[in-house]
């Protein structure tokens, strides 16, 4: 037989087992998948997820757009809905990621070719979402789970609990200071302990005094089930109210100068403000992509700044709940910043080790002034001395030092650490420094000369 008969015989065969094996074979292999969950759910979703939720999901929400389920993606942020069925080059969503539309998304980091025409294709498509019942199940959030209450751990034997937080009152006459589930009141001119104010959940990662000393405001919670509030009255240590105010534990909380507003942070990535005399929450913050570590009020009150494991220190404007600006010269986590008396001067420190100066204008704009590669390691804490002229910067390397503001130049290296030095404060009079320890020590020292003194102010 000829040799074109051979062929049409195993071109048959083949096309025969190809198509006894067709059931056997997912449809997606041979045919476009007409499931609308196989467009989204199988391919569209997974790039939203990994490139775009960090700013876009329902707590941070950049633009308004929520971008965790395509019931979220259809409705819409500020600019309106951001894709149209059938029209990919009409779609707001396709020209911010393939840069027809600026700034191109995401920021600093483009989809590749092959998302960018994946995601073109889906809307070509249709831009269908899942299933009705897999829409119903994205748009219902899932009902949280039920917060069991850890039993507390004790030591076994006796020892000192980690200070947290510390604050001094501004007439200087009192110091308190944060410990695991209860806050010490010392007299600052003996350090001895007035009163201890129980209570508080877990550690105590912030302290306040009001402006004028008569109330203490306590940050602290359970790491991943609540942040919690407590405000005592200094006088007599009586608790006046205590609230829930976030879903994972406090970091940062902070009287305004008048004392009329209370400002809180969190691992849950927001700030919280609340009326000082009814605890009722004011508005919310939302612009960190990640947990917020610091706060810091300006003393006319005019801006709050706040930083975190985003890189950024951001300033806001308390009575509209807007951001001002952004400053990105941090190269890693900002764990601690501080305002000098004036308002117009921040400082900045975190894991990059550096100590970063930003001038903040009368609009709430920075620019920044000078920076220093200050420590061998992370830095935990900075604080301004009362005079502004100077400023503490406490380490993981268990180091503390003194600077000179004007010139960030190096005055005083404190004796090495026992510890951390989680927190550190002036008094208002400028004559001492106070470090409080990871190891539960508290320790007093001379501004003016770096040594270590006794809470009198007599040198050890």
């Amino acid at each position: 037989m000829s040799t074109r008969f051979w062929r049409i015989i195993k071109l048959t065969a083949l096309l025969e087992v190809l198509l006894l094996l067709t059931p056997l074979l997912p449809a997606g292999h041979l045919v476009r998948a007409q499931s609308d969950s196989d467009g989204y759910t199988r391919v569209v979703a997974p790039i939203l997820r990994e490139r775009c939720i960090a700013c876009h999901n329902h707590t941070t929400r950049k633009g308004g757009l929520n971008l965790e389920s395509y019931d979220s993606l259809v409705a819409g942020g500020r600019r309106g809905t951001p894709i149209l069925p059938g029209k990919s080059g009409e779609s707001l969503l396709l020209k911010f990621i393939d840069g027809t539309m600026q700034p191109r998304m995401p920021l600093g980091d483009a989809l590749s070719d092959n998302e960018i025409a994946t995601i073109r294709s889906w809307i070509d498509a249709g831009a269908r979402g899942p299933a009705s019942e897999m829409a119903k199940a994205s748009a219902t959030p899932a009902p949280e789970p039920a917060r069991r209450e850890l039993p507390p751990l004790m030591p076994s034997r006796p020892s000192a609990s980690p200070i947290g937080s510390l604050a001094v009152s501004s007439d200087g006459s009192m110091i308190a200071v944060g410990r695991y589930r209860e806050v010490e009141l010392l007299d600052a001119r003996t350090g001895r302990v007035r009163q201890t104010l129980k209570g508080a959940g877990e550690q105590v990662r912030a302290l306040g005094f009001s402006p004028d000393g008569r109330l203490l405001l306590a940050g602290g919670g359970s790491p991943g089930q609540f942040g919690e509030v407590r405000l005592w009255e200094t006088a007599g240590g009586t608790e006046l109210r205590s609230w829930r105010a976030h879903r994972d534990n406090i970091t940062a909380a902070a009287f305004s100068p008048d004392g009329k507003m209370i400002a809180t942070a969190s691992y849950d990535k927001l700030i919280r403000l609340w009326d000082a005399g009814s605890g009722a929450e004011i508005r919310v913050l939302r612009d960190h992509t990640d947990a917020v570590f610091t706060l810091a009020w300006s003393a006319d009150g005019r801006f709050l700044a706040s930083g975190g494991a985003d890189r950024t220190v951001k300033i806001w404007d308390p009575s509209t709940g807007k951001r001002i600006s952004t400053l990105g010269d941090a190269l890693d986590a900002v764990n601690a910043i501080a305002f000098d008396r004036s308002g117009r001067l921040l400082a900045g420190v975190g894991a990059d080790r550096i100590i970063h100066l930003w001038q903040i204008g009368e609009s709430g704009e920075g620019r920044r002034l000078r920076s220093l590669i200050a420590h061998e390691d992370a830095i935990v804490a900075v604080t301004f001395a009362p005079g502004a002229k100077s400023l503490a910067t406490a380490a993981a390397d268990r180091s503390l030092k003194i600077w000179d503001v004007a010139t960030l130049t190096e005055t005083h290296n404190c004796e090495p650490q026992p510890d951390w030095a989680q927190s550190l404060a002036f008094t208002p009079d400028g004559r001492l420094l106070l470090a409080g320890r990871f190891d539960g020590s508290l320790g007093y020292y001379d501004p003016a000369t770096g040594r270590a003194r006794s809470a009198n102010g007599q040198t050890r």
